[in-house]
C-alpha cells in the first residue's frame, strides 16, 4: 500500500507552485504590482505591493454580496495551507488598509518562519 506525502510548510515555502498569486490593480486589472510562486516568494513580495490591493485580494463584498478572498483561496488549493489561509479570511473580516497589509506580512512571516 502507498503512503500519501503531506506537504510540510516548509516543503510548500520554497517550492515554486503554478499558478502564481498575482497581486493586481483593482481599478485596472491589467496593471500587475507583483506575483509569487510560493510562500516564500508572497513574503518577500507583500512588503512591495500597495495596501489596497491586498485588501482587495484579501477581503472584498461581490455584487451578488458574496464575500471573496483570492489570496486565501490561493493559499488553500493552490498551497494546501488551510490553516494559514483561515487565519488570512480572518485578518481580512477585522483589519484593513495599511493595517492589513502590516498584519497579513506579520502573519505569512510567522508561518514562513515556523517551516
Amino acid at each position: 500500500m502507498l503512503k500519501s506525502k503531506t506537504n510540510s510548510i516548509k516543503e510548500v515555502a520554497t517550492k515554486p507552485i503554478s499558478p502564481p498569486f498575482i497581486f493586481r490593480d483593482p481599478n485596472s486589472p491589467k496593471k500587475i504590482f507583483g506575483m509569487a510562486y510560493s510562500l516564500r516568494e508572497l513574503a518577500e513580495v507583500l512588503p512591495y505591493i500597495p495596501y489596497f490591493s491586498i485588501e482587495y485580494h484579501t477581503y472584498r463584498i461581490e455584487t451578488d454580496s458574496s464575500v471573496s478572498s483570492d489570496l486565501g483561496l490561493w493559499i488553500r488549493y493552490i498551497l494546501g495551507l488551510n490553516d494559514l489561509s483561515d487565519e488570512i479570511e480572518k485578518l481580512g473580516l477585522v483589519h484593513s488598509g495599511l493595517d492589513l497589509k502590516d498584519q497579513l506580512i506579520k502573519l505569512i512571516n510567522a508561518h514562513f518562519l515556523e517551516a
